[in-house]
């Protein structure tokens, strides 16, 4: 205990000498620093991707290196114009400033190591803060190899040494002894539900986030082909381990849904049977924890279906589940963390709605939600009633969500749930977040009034 005690104590009193440093930087100092870390990250994404897959053996390598360059080179293009430093506006007589928090401590999952690693690096730095990293022991080789490049490429551009650090030998003892210490300033938390309740409890300000259950509705008024094809990119991405990723698609028409599950069935669904069913659910899920199985998150379809005692053929993208409700009587109305996708229809719009509602209630609470449809009154209903921060209009749960692609959302691999889902914030999370603003505010009523 003693050992692990001075070993973050060393971490954070190096990072306090870094911060101090970066505080008194310039904005050309601070992009000139991240420009070099988005270089770095461009270099070795991909075999920062086939480093993750060989550790954790979750997800594919070709969809973790696309990860790994949104979560760094696509970021850094979107916040390189943006200011960090010093004025950063001025409006209606309040001139806001921007401050560095100092030391961020920020902890990692086992699903998107290095992207998330130098995601997160890139907005600490940008916003002139420093960072230490609590990785996930099964992740723990390549969240350090991504966080050493992206600290050798920051310093190579003048930061001081020690603005990106690691726990050395991860461990719960470590990462709470991190949380705790009174010479950090912010955590910011990415990974399980006890990790980010770890982060909430730790006594500084945290930046967490929460599970995903993604419902999917599809209105009767979709663009159908569209809707599925949207539904099978996204959730085969990475072999489902992004927290946003389709769980449930949910229909309020019945032909509608014999059509849709038809086309998946075309494109490259295995659909399961009643008996399929009950094996899955006996190797899918950790019950006791209300979580999906370790053995399972991230796994190829065929893997799955393996495990669970029968084959499906090579070709097949994803295991598609008939559902029988929307809730805790139904497994697989859960988050999943697989290629492994749920279904269900209802005869109305409302309760389609309800579904999905209930869907986020008891399993995703402020996180994220779909509906495809062309009737703007269906769509401003589902908008308005959806307890979910991230509302995707005609577009894929994954690729949404992240920002940048199908929309205008910052880029962003911390996903806010907002108070529904346990969080204070429930935006994507930027550099923006990670800054201490002053507001110097003017006096605007004449000087006679307090003569």
């Amino acid at each position: 205990m003693a050992d692990v005690v001075q070993k973050i104590d060393e971490l954070v009193a190096n990072a306090r000498k870094a911060a101090d440093i970066m505080r008194e930087m310039t904005q050309e100092q601070v992009d000139k620093i991240c420009a070099a870390m988005d270089a770095a990250s461009v270099a070795n994404e991909v075999k920062l991707a086939e480093m993750a897959v060989e550790e954790t053996g979750i997800g594919r390598a070709d969809h973790k290196a696309i990860k790994n360059h949104l979560g760094a080179h696509i970021v850094a293009e979107w916040q390189k114009n943006q200011k960090s430093v010093g004025v950063i506006r001025e409006e209606a007589g309040v001139t806001y400033v921007a401050e560095p928090f100092g030391v961020i401590a920020a902890a990692t999952p086992t699903t998107n190591p290095p992207s998330t690693v130098m995601f997160k690096s890139l907005i600490a730095l940008k916003a002139r803060n420093v960072i230490i990293f609590a990785a996930h022991p099964r992740a723990q080789k390549v969240s350090v190899e991504a966080a050493r490049i992206m600290h050798d490429a920051a310093v190579s551009a003048g930061a001081p040494v020690n603005c990106i650090q690691w726990i050395d030998e991860p461990s719960i003892e470590a990462t709470n002894l991190l949380f705790k210490h009174p010479g950090v300033n912010l955590i910011l938390a990415t990974g399980g539900g006890a990790m980010v309740k770890s982060a909430y409890s730790s006594g500084h300000p945290a930046i967490g986030v929460g599970p995903g259950n993604t419902p999917v509705f599809i209105s009767k008024s979709a663009k159908l082909s569209v809707a599925v094809n949207n539904v099978i990119a996204s959730k085969t991405f990475d072999n489902g381990t992004i927290c946003s990723s389709d769980q449930s698609m949910i229909f309020d028409d019945k032909a509608i849904c014999d059509k849709a599950v038809q086309m998946m069935v075309e494109r490259g669904a295995y659909l399961v049977n009643a008996e399929e069913k009950k094996k899955l659910e006996a190797v899918m899920f950790d019950k006791e924890r209300g979580v999906p199985a370790v053995a399972i998150v991230g796994k190829s379809p065929q893997y799955i279906a393996k495990l669970a005692g029968f084959e499906i053929p090579e070709d097949r993208k994803l295991l598609l589940v008939p559902l029988t409700t929307i809730g805790p009587e139904d497994w697989f109305s859960h988050e999943k963390l697989s290629p492994v996708l749920g279904y269900i229809c209802f005869n109305s719009t409302d309760e389609a709605i309800a579904a999905a509602k209930n869907q986020l209630r008891w399993g995703g609470a402020g996180h994220t939600a779909v509906v495809h449809a062309q009737d703007d009154a269906v769509i401003n209903k589902f908008a308005m009633e959806i307890p979910a921060n991230r509302l995707l209009l005609n577009q894929p749960a994954v690729h949404g969500s992240v920002g940048l692609i199908y929309n205008e959302l910052p880029p962003s691999l911390t996903l806010g749930c907002g108070t529904d889902g346990g969080n204070y914030l429930g935006n994507n999370i930027s550099f923006r977040d990670l800054l201490s603003i002053k507001s110097i505010a003017k006096r605007i009523v004449d000087y006679e009034r307090d003569e």
